[in-house]
């Protein structure tokens, strides 16, 4: 039997051509204790692109301070080659790491600092993959753009680098030619945006169905941050039961009486282990509901009504304050 037979082939193969423009060189940094999901995700949508697209795009390097093999946070080594040695680079993204210390350890090298701060000028992308983006923000290169990074960072970063403009409930961010995504898998998220504006939305889609991916999630979706980082904490419980009555009045006298405070004390401790006003928090519980309403294929009017909003023109300012969009245009892009 044939092996082609039992394995298939490729059905692009012949459409590649000779006169096929080179494939873009798209080069992943990591260090030692770098998460491995956070370079193996976006590789592995390049590298699957590559089987579907008319001719292959990218052609993927990985890249280390220094070369040679590094472990990764989870002990599995990998070969890379020094960053210092790349040269014709299209796209560079920067992985992040399971503690602070390790990223902190990686942005104090001098020397690739000056490499990567030597490279961007000449890239046609730089990024970031979760906590990979404070080190972009140490070497200065996101001042003055938007940008995110693992939800559990954001009010680090917020607070490191007041000129950056942090995302913090975002999956990814593109900035010009900066891109930046949240934690870890959010990371195939961006990497697929960028098949997409390279290739298409149709190659995108095919390469999330290949990689038995739920849906292609846009970038202004959420990382559940707040609401993840409250149920991890003192007022789990009250999180839960708020979210089951967003219908109601859910003002800070309520939700204090609720958690057995006063409502001075409650607004006090609810910033300190959120990092949002109890109002802010309650607005972001109801803009997941209605994004989940409006996913689902619901009218504008039916998921302010039931998200709790006073009205669509408020939660059409919500949408527009958190996400830059209508919510009629979020419709559009869970549509898609």
């Amino acid at each position: 039997m044939v092996l082609g037979t039992v394995f298939g082939s490729n059905d692009n193969a012949s459409m590649i051509s000779a006169n096929a423009p080179s494939p873009a060189a798209v080069g992943l940094l990591v260090f030692e204790h770098a998460q491995l999901l956070d370079a193996a995700g976006p590789a592995d949508v390049f590298d699957v692109s590559n089987r579907f697209a008319p001719a292959p795009l990218y052609r993927v390097q990985l890249f280390s301070p220094y070369g040679g093999l590094v472990r990764t946070s989870s002990g599995i080594a990998l070969m890379t080659e020094p960053l210092a040695a790349a040269a014709g680079l299209d796209t560079l993204l920067l992985t992040g790491a399971a503690t602070p210390d390790d990223v902190r350890a990686t942005a104090a090298d001098a020397a690739l600092a000056a490499t990567v701060c030597a490279l961007a000028p000449g890239l046609r992308r730089l990024g970031s993959v979760c906590s990979g983006a404070f080190l972009l923000a140490v070497w200065g290169l996101l001042d003055g753009h938007r940008a995110t990074t693992h939800w559990a960072g954001s009010q680090r970063l917020r607070r490191g680098f007041p000129g950056v403009d942090v995302a913090a409930d975002a999956l990814y961010v593109q900035s010009g030619r900066l891109w930046t995504s949240g934690g870890v898998t959010a990371g195939i998220d961006m990497a697929l945006a960028m098949v997409a504006e390279d290739g298409g939305r149709w190659l995108a889609a095919r390469v999330a169905q290949e990689l038995i991916l739920p849906a292609r999630r846009v970038g202004n979706q959420s990382q559940y941050a707040q609401v993840l980082q409250a149920q991890a904490g003192r007022y789990a419980a009250l999180v839960d039961w708020a979210r089951a009555r967003l219908q109601e009045p859910l003002g800070v006298e309520r939700l204090a009486e609720q958690a057995g405070e006063s409502p001075r004390s409650f607004h006090r401790h609810f910033v300190d282990a959120t990092g949002q006003t109890p109002a802010a928090f309650v607005e972001a519980l109801r803009l997941q509901a209605a994004r989940d309403q409006l996913g689902a294929g619901a009218s504008v009017k039916a998921a302010a009504r039931a998200a709790g909003f006073a009205s669509e023109t408020v939660m059409g300012r919500a949408f527009q304050r958190r996400l830059g969009l209508s919510p009629a245009e979020y419709r559009r892009t869970q549509a898609g």
